[in-house]
């Protein structure tokens, strides 16, 4: 080993300069050394913001419905469409929704895991918007197909309702089951999904999830489950303009000869809504018996505003789809676009018709056409994104 420092024999001035050398290269070696640990430290913070940067692009924080603009929307559209209070006179449990009474909120059901998704809010009909794949549709149709006849105030019913809570829980929204008596001392419910928009003004869609003996309901109406459940799922993805909230409801066809006991989910959802969240709701559609016929139909009674029933021709005469008006003759309405028509609200009805076998066995997913549920999901899917900041207004005047 070489021997390093003044060596024995040198000079006080030898001594000295080698003093001063050994001193310069420790400053020297302690410069390098500090540079090396601040160019380490630089590149562990470069790591930590960039895994932070993925993070945040994977969970979504900044997306539509997270992040502060949307959060504050949110806040704002406390009194938004969803029922409110009197749910106790009307034996109805309660909702944690905006604008309602004491709340129930969903169990997490056993096994199932959040799904979170990046969302964002895209320009009114811009070409990001999601798309309606209606395999994924179908799916949901054929599972409560299995579940079998779910006649309202079964547990077949609320076995339906708890499978859609599930599939609504995948996509993030707020969602929340709503029990409701019905004449025969049975109890049915209404599964109902809220996703924030820019503007409290709603946007109501509608589908029935009960059957009628010996129905299992593929067409009548788990056609119209299976396509709110893909419109979920693409909102889930990437929001809308308008605040839209889903509503399943249960209790649609007759329980008994009475000719006026039906539409008790419907019904009972508007009867709870208060005079502000009626006030924001922009518009309803229901979606039932979309997988079978050759003529697409909107339709209403005629007895409230037909501005929402206008946009769906509007949308409809856009995207070269054959849609014509036909009206609803029946004296309370023959879907649940009944009770919200005439509570004011401009309401529309859209199906395929007729199907010769709604209502009976043979209502299986077998005869349904994937055609025909694409094209009524995409209608809807449209109309919701190609909203702008007039449109929820427009439709309410």
């Amino acid at each position: 080993m070489t021997q390093r420092g003044p060596q024995p024999g040198q000079s006080p001035e030898q001594r000295a300069k080698e003093l001063k050398r050994r001193h310069v290269e420790t400053r020297r070696r302690q410069a390098r050394r500090r540079r090396k640990w601040l160019a380490a430290a630089l590149a562990a913070l470069v790591l930590a913001v960039a895994a932070g940067v993925v993070v945040a692009r994977a969970l979504g924080p900044w997306g539509a419905g997270r992040g502060p603009a949307a959060i504050a929307a949110t806040r704002a559209a406390s009194s938004s469409s969803a029922p409110s209070a009197g749910d106790a006179s009307a034996g109805g449990s309660a909702s944690p929704l905006p604008g309602l009474a004491p709340t129930t909120p969903l169990s997490t059901p056993a096994g199932e895991a959040a799904t979170p998704t990046p969302e964002s809010t895209p320009e009114p009909g811009s070409a990001a918007q999601p798309s309606f794949v209606v395999s994924r549709a179908l799916r949901d149709v054929r599972t409560l197909e299995d579940i079998g006849v779910r006649t309202a105030g079964s547990s077949a019913e609320k076995a339906g309702a708890t499978f859609i809570a599930r599939r609504l829980r995948a996509t993030g929204a707020k969602r929340v089951i709503r029990t409701f008596k019905l004449p025969n001392g049975k109890t049915s419910r209404n599964v109902v999904a809220r996703f924030p928009g820019a503007t409290k003004r709603t946007i109501i869609l509608g589908a029935h999830m009960d059957t009628k003996a010996p129905s299992p309901g593929a067409n009548d109406n788990g056609s119209g489950c299976g396509a709110l459940l893909e419109i979920a799922r693409c909102l889930g993805e990437r929001s809308a303009y308008p605040t839209v909230e889903l509503v399943f409801f249960g209790g649609e066809e007759m329980i008994d000869g009475n000719p006026d006991h039906h539409h008790f989910g419907s019904r009972y959802h508007v009867e709870a809504m208060s005079a502000v969240a009626r006030k924001n709701a922009a518009g309803m559609i229901s979606v039932d018996m979309i997988g079978y016929g050759p003529d697409f139909v909107v339709r209403s009674m005629g007895k409230g505003p037909q501005s929402m029933v206008d946009l769906l021709l509007r949308q409809a005469k856009k995207r070269g789809l054959p849609l014509t008006y036909l009206r609803d003759p029946g004296a309370s309405g023959w879907s649940d676009h009944e009770a919200f028509e005439l509570a004011g609200i401009p309401a529309a009805w859209i199906e395929w018709r007729d199907d010769p076998v709604y209502h009976t066995s043979a209502d299986t997913s077998g005869h349904l056409s994937a055609a025909k549920v694409q094209t009524a999901g995409q209608l809807v899917l449209g109309a919701l994104y190609d909203m702008d900041a007039g449109d929820p207004w427009r439709l309410a005047q």
